[in-house]
């Protein structure tokens, strides 16, 4: 683990709590009675998953930074086929248009404390600046408008479908921009930017788990509402 004050290392795992906790809860409250049948089984496969990345970090699998291509690439990928499984196969399609977009709203709220523990690493020069808010990451926007955006659009249906498609497009490209910049920072025979101040934070315990779970999180839940409003729309 690395060496850095507690209180960022909590805050992250509480982090990663709730994302978990949220993603189950969409399942908990899909639209059929069948789809929440399968939330034990989405909480278990997640889970699951949550150890093995944490087994693979705490073993020191992902400080190997001579391999081609880098270690961290192989939670990228597995998430990247998975994504892509999950929108292809229909048996699968039809689960992820049942799960609660309500809940997948609101599960942008976790990128308030992610920011503010990249913001903290970055003091502690464990990730580059580029990827905080006070560089070329905006996903803080996104943390902030997310229940705004819930409550205008589920609850007082003050806006329509095409300004929840909008941001929605905008919160996909925003966080794309920061696993890029994130990727172009480890440090490996391909890193091709921020060599003063590396992307070291993801490749140790408990951070394995933003590019491991929190991010795929965040990509599917806007991935799931752009594909569902736009069938909506046609």
């Amino acid at each position: 683990m690395l060496e850095i004050p507690g209180h960022i290392t909590l805050v992250f795992i509480l982090t990663t709590f709730v994302t978990y906790l949220m993603f189950v809860v969409s399942c908990m409250f899909a639209e059929t009675k069948k789809i929440q049948n399968r939330a034990v089984a989405v909480a278990l496969l997640s889970l699951l998953w949550i150890i093995f990345q944490s087994t693979l970090s705490l073993n020191a699998w992902y400080m190997d930074r001579k391999t081609v291509p880098p270690h961290l690439a192989f939670p990228v990928i597995s998430w990247l086929v998975t994504m892509t499984l999950v929108f292809i196969v229909p048996r699968l399609k039809v689960w992820t248009d049942q799960l609660s977009l309500r809940v997948l709203t609101w599960i942008h709220i976790v990128r308030l404390p992610v920011e503010l523990c990249l913001y903290w690493l970055a003091l502690q020069r464990q990730l580059p600046w580029s990827m905080t808010f006070e560089g070329y990451n905006f996903d803080i926007i996104f943390g902030c408008t997310a229940p705004i955006v819930a409550l205008l659009y589920f609850n007082f249906k003050k806006i329509n479908r095409k300004v929840f498609l909008v941001w929605n497009i905008l919160g996909l490209v925003s966080v794309l921009a920061v696993v890029i910049r994130g990727i172009g920072a480890v440090p490996s025979p391909l890193q091709f930017w921020d060599f003063t101040q590396p992307n070291y934070a993801v490749m140790h315990f408990p951070f394995i788990w933003l590019p491991s779970f929190i991010v795929p999180v965040v990509i599917f839940s806007h991935l799931n509402a752009i594909r569902r409003l736009t069938i909506k729309s046609k």
